[in-house]
C-alpha cells in the first residue's frame, strides 16, 4: 500500500506517494495524484553518498542532515528537503514562514511547463491550496500555497516554460496583509 507524503523542496511543496517493495531500499514513487509510478532502488555507497536507480538509470545523491530535513546534492545543485505525512504534513505546509518582506513565495521546484494556474492576484488563499500545476518529466506537480494570505502577483501562464527556482507566485502572508506597523 502506498504511503502519502508532503514533500517540501526548498520553498515548494509537492505531494508524493511511496510504495515500499521490501526492506532493501526498493520502492515505487510518484509525485502528484496523476503522476506516473517510477521504480526507485536506493543504494548506500558510503557516508553521505547514495545511488538511486530510477527506472534503471543511476543518479548519485549526496545526502546530509540539515536542521529538520536533509540537503540532497545532485550534480552541482543542492535541495533542502523535508518530508512529512499526516498531521505533520499539514503543520509543515502551514508553518513555512513568510520572507522578511511579508511575502510567501512559490518557486518552480524544477524546469517544466505550466499546465494550470488556479489563482489570480487578489485571491485569498489558505496554506496548502493548489495554485499552480507544472508538468515536468511526464509528472504533474501541484505547487501549493506555503501560507495563508492574498495573492499579490502571479508570474505563470498556461503553457509557459519555467525554470527551476523561478518565482511563480507571491502571497502577502495573512499576518502581513493588514499593513505594517
Amino acid at each position: 500500500m502506498a504511503e502519502k507524503y508532503l514533500i517540501q523542496v526548498n520553498e515548494s511543496l509537492l505531494e508524493g506517494e511511496i510504495e515500499h517493495s521490501n526492506g532493501r531500499g526498493e520502492a515505487r514513487v510518484r509525485f502528484g495524484p496523476d503522476g506516473e509510478w517510477q521504480a526507485a532502488d536506493l543504494h548506500h555507497v558510503r557516508a553521505g553518498l547514495h545511488v538511486v536507480m530510477l527506472d534503471n538509470r543511476p543518479v548519485e545523491l549526496y545526502i546530509e542532515r540539515s536542521g529538520s530535513g536533509v540537503d540532497v546534492t545532485i550534480g552541482r545543485r543542492t535541495y533542502h528537503i523535508q518530508i512529512a505525512r499526516g498531521r505533520r504534513a499539514a503543520t509543515m505546509a502551514a508553518s513555512i514562514d513568510a520572507a522578511s518582506d511579508g511575502f510567501a513565495r512559490i518557486r518552480a521546484p524544477m524546469t517544466g511547463t505550466v499546465l494550470e494556474v488556479r489563482a489570480a492576484p487578489g485571491d485569498e488563499v489558505e496554506a496548502g491550496d493548489v495554485l499552480v500545476v507544472i508538468e515536468s518529466m511526464k509528472m504533474n506537480n501541484e505547487l501549493r500555497a506555503p501560507a495563508a494570505g492574498v495573492v499579490e502577483r502571479i508570474d505563470a501562464t498556461v503553457d509557459a516554460q519555467v525554470e527551476e527556482g523561478q518565482e511563480l507566485v507571491a502571497i502577502r502572508a495573512a499576518e502581513a496583509k493588514n499593513g505594517s506597523g
